[in-house]
């Protein structure tokens, strides 16, 4: 598996971009980003907010299709005619080609892109622990041969702060074990903390997925995220998203 360790770059924006990578360069036409704290809520109520960031962040008026999140792995495919916001699902797939961004919203989950450099398809998934796999039913709608696909592991809690109990340590013990299989970005479970990171990354290994570009940011300790362990009930939901041309 070819990876590519993303360094992010603040500015004054709003957002931050990041590039699929694959064969050890650059896609170019396709990008996929993630909204900053300082750029507010995202949440799917909050719609003024929404609009203001577009505007500001990237000048478009591109549609953009959101999920009224359940920490599931259900997978909706948005095609022409689609809704702007999905009910009950975690991930978006579309083929369509000009004009649609796909998102998210991430507060420590991790956001996964998924992008076909052969048919074009591109998708977003959110992956919490109770979602852990939903990538792979992306992966399956998009209809894609592994190779051909770039995945991209956006910012979320990282392996080292991510503490939890021993019964969600034991699911994932069950889901994903040790140290007993291929392991891209190192141990799933260690010293008490779950790597959302690290079991994506072991996904798309055994499904065949070749390029894998990660950001190394961790939400939790960055105070330019939004972050749920952190800032508590009244936490900032980012916007995490894929588009053409953004």
């Amino acid at each position: 598996m070819n990876l590519y360790p993303l360094t992010l770059t603040f500015s004054e924006s709003l957002a931050v971009f990041f590039p699929f990578m694959f064969n050890g360069k650059p896609i170019t036409g396709v990008s996929c980003f993630i909204s900053t704290r300082q750029a507010g809520d995202m949440s799917v109520s909050n719609e003024e907010n929404r609009r203001n960031f577009l505007k500001n962040a990237f000048c478009t008026d591109m549609k953009l299709y959101m999920c009224k999140q359940t920490h599931s792995q259900n997978v909706d495919t948005v095609d022409k005619g689609a809704p702007l916001v999905f009910e009950d699902t975690d991930g978006l797939v579309t083929f369509q080609r000009e004009d649609v961004i796909l998102s998210v919203t991430v507060a420590d989950c991790l956001p996964v892109f998924l992008f076909d450099v052969e048919s074009g398809a591109f998708s977003v998934v959110h992956s919490g622990w109770k979602g852990t796999g939903v990538v792979l039913k992306a992966l399956q709608l998009m209809r894609a041969r592994p190779e051909a696909v770039s995945a991209v592991l956006g910012p979320c809690i990282c392996g080292r702060c991510y503490h939890v109990d021993e019964e969600r340590r034991r699911i994932f013990e069950e889901k994903f074990g040790r140290q007993d299989g291929e392991y891209p970005l190192g141990a799933v479970v260690l010293d008490g903390c779950l790597d959302l990171k690290a079991a994506n990354a072991r996904l798309l290994a055994k499904s065949g997925v070749k390029n894998l570009a990660y950001c190394e940011d961790c939400t939790f300790t960055d105070e330019r995220f939004g972050s749920f362990r952190r800032e508590g009930k009244n936490f900032t939901r980012m916007l995490a998203g894929i588009g053409r041309n953004i």
